[in-house]
């Protein structure tokens, strides 16, 4: 079923035809860093929602419903010591604002693989199952009109453990917070968001610490058919303190991403969404991280590219 949505996708945006440069800063242990070039998507950026003259979700879109669905196609190629090849994912995300300051978002991925070991042995996999995301969110401060609205938001939910191969086993609860400023046909947003990460089920998956992504976001109105939107983010993950464990992360580790996006009005609900996700500064680790399964953070493997559809009513 992916591969035929793929062909579909591939006629908007030819993801394959360009290859992927990673020219990011490399993270020591020693906490220095150094340049390397070697060859290499989820939730969303945070201004994503609209805010009418009632209150909605936070952030900023072309589009103005109460209830947005997308399809997002990403191609992502992976270069490591432990896997190296390419991962494409299909993924179904939506968000459904209330009419008493809470809101819904939630997602599911599914994925095909095409990767080889250390020792050359083909783990590739066809349609997996990812994970299911729900968040919960509460729309807790509103000030100012529309066009010079400031928001601020907080919310909860979780990613629901996958079956297995290229998906988490873990069950991780989220939180966050999230605040905006509006200026006219600009938007500028930062957010906080915690992950506390479960025990995978699977022993062949490393299990990891706690996750902290702190992102800023840009969002440019250019029209009624045209936005762009710029996501910067860096990510903390916390060593794995569960000495019992065979397979786990035994060090800290470190990256940031940015997240361009343009969405390209098509009708007044339908809009084509297309961007890349590009690592500035790579963990020093890993080919450890790639057991940890974080397909679900942007950056924590390589750069992406991305298209897909958003509807919105």
């Amino acid at each position: 079923m992916i591969k035929y949505l793929v062909a579909l996708l591939s006629l908007t945006m030819t993801l394959n035809s360009y290859a992927l440069v990673d020219y990011s800063d490399t993270e020591s242990s020693s906490g220095t860093t150094t340049r390397k070039a070697a060859p290499s998507r989820a939730a969303a950026p945070i201004i994503q929602r609209s805010a009418p003259t009632k209150s909605t979700g936070s952030g900023s879109s072309i589009f103005g419903g109460d209830f947005e669905l997308q399809a997002l196609y990403e191609h992502q190629s992976l270069a490591a010591t432990e896997a190296s090849g390419s991962f494409q994912k299909l993924s179904l995300a939506g968000h459904f604002q209330t009419q008493y300051n809470l809101y819904m978002d939630f997602a599911y991925w599914a994925a095909t693989s095409e990767l080889r070991n250390s020792a050359g042995v083909d783990e590739s996999l066809e349609n997996e199952k990812g994970r299911f995301k729900f968040i919960l969110g509460f729309n807790w401060l509103r000030f100012g009109k529309a066009q010079e609205m400031a928001t601020v938001d907080i919310y909860g939910g979780g990613y629901f453990k996958g079956s297995g191969g290229v998906a988490s086993t873990r069950t991780d609860k989220v939180v966050g917070i999230e605040t905006s400023k509006r200026f006219y046909n600009f938007a500028l947003a930062l957010g906080y968001e915690y992950h506390l990460t479960g025990t995978p089920t699977a022993e062949a998956e490393s299990s990891i610490g706690n996750i902290g992504i702190l992102k800023t976001s840009l969002g440019w109105m250019v029209s009624n058919d045209i936005s762009f939107t710029l996501e910067g983010g860096m990510v903390s993950i916390a060593k794995d303190e569960n000495t019992d464990r065979a397979n786990r992360i035994e060090e800290e580790t470190k990256f940031s991403y940015v997240k361009p996006s343009v969405i390209l009005g098509l009708s007044p609900s339908v809009g084509l969404e297309m961007g890349g996700v590009f690592r500035t500064r790579r963990a020093h680790n890993t080919d450890s991280l790639v057991s940890a399964r974080l397909w679900n953070i942007p950056g924590a493997y390589g750069n992406s590219l991305f298209a897909g559809l958003k509807l919105s009513i």
